[in-house]
């Protein structure tokens, strides 16, 4: 067998283009009949696909949904994989006791599991006959190289300024934010990202709070070089407990300083951060900001040598690298 670096260096450098697939389905989990149709579904146009783009082949399955248990089960494929990205069972909105049935077929199906967060290994892996853990990765490069910018509209925003980027849902711990906000009148908060399932108006009473909607990846870093903070303010509970945050690393690449919740995968980054549980976060944010009103704003930010180090073992290349490698071991 190949190394895991010469493996997964050839693969990633002859891989084509993913082909995307859209099959109808219905829009929920519950329910045998549905569940069936929808097996269906998707099984015909996975077949159909593999047919033209790999014939007489044995394929590979990797899926990060835990609803289609009925692939899992399917022998046309040599190995099955379940890539656990979330904790499903517990997602607002969600019938969670339907999705964990059916999560736990997959898991009795599959051939191995690579979760993204220690907490999901741990509750995980006594289901399934092999698991592995593998963290998110992050682009330093993208991240790192902020510039100064004065077409985003944060530019014109009074200092100092305290953001947070990303899905702006219920896992987000609001009130938090409200208190830190209110506590410190004098910086403005900021949010970039898309709001999901919050009540309208809920921060309107807060004028120093500023909700400026979804921007491109590719233009996160000239809007985020306006920072002076970073904020994660998350719900610490049985929905957060298992994530393992996107934006956490991509907070660090920015060298700016960052606050954060006590997700357990923040915990393990505690070195680099500085970790508030909800009701110390106002205080926090305030006591962080007091410290940064005695430099100036806008200055690039450097990333310690130890920070960077981290980070350049945690790219999305090196994540592809050992995602491949488990993979393809033993085949």
């Amino acid at each position: 067998m190949q190394s895991a670096h010469g493996l997964s260096g050839t693969l990633l450098e002859d891989a084509p283009l993913p082909h995307v697939l859209s099959p109808p389905m219905l829009p929920s989990c519950e329910g045998a009949t549905t569940l069936a149709l929808n097996q269906r579904l998707l099984s015909r146009a996975v077949h159909k696909a593999l047919r033209h783009l790999a014939p007489d082949k044995h394929p590979i399955l990797v899926s990060t949904s835990p609803t289609v248990p009925g692939l899992f089960r399917d022998p046309a494929f040599k190995r099955k994989v379940y890539y656990c990205v979330d904790d499903f069972t517990h997602w607002h909105g969600i019938n969670g006791e339907a999705m964990r049935r059916l999560e736990q077929e997959t898991l009795d199906a599959c051939d191995l599991m690579i979760a993204t967060s220690t907490a999901i290994l741990e509750t995980r892996s006594a289901f399934v006959g092999a698991s592995t853990l593998l963290t998110h990765g992050v682009d330093l490069a993208h991240f790192s190289r902020a510039a100064p910018d004065c077409s985003s509209p944060l530019a014109a925003l009074p200092h100092p300024l305290v953001g947070m980027f990303g899905v702006f849902d219920q896992r987000v711990d609001g009130q938090a934010l409200k208190a830190a906000a209110r506590l410190s009148p004098q910086a403005t908060f900021v949010v970039l990202g898309p709001v999901v399932d919050r009540a309208p108006g809920e921060f309107r009473d807060v004028s120093n709070l500023h909700f400026l909607g979804n921007v491109p990846y590719a233009d996160l870093p000239r809007h985020v070089f306006h920072f002076d903070l970073c904020v994660l303010p998350y719900v610490v509970d049985e929905s957060t407990r298992n994530i393992n945050p996107l934006k956490l690393k991509e907070y660090l690449a920015t060298g700016k300083p960052v606050i954060a919740s006590p997700l357990p995968e923040a915990v393990q980054l505690a070195d680099y951060l500085t970790l508030a549980a909800p009701e110390d976060f106002p205080r926090v944010v305030a006591s962080a900001l007091a410290t940064l009103e005695a430099g100036p704003y806008k200055t690039p930010a450097r990333l310690q040598p130890g920070l960077e180090r981290f980070l350049q073992s945690e790219s999305w290349e090196a994540k592809a690298r050992r995602f491949l490698y488990h993979i393809m071991k033993g085949l």
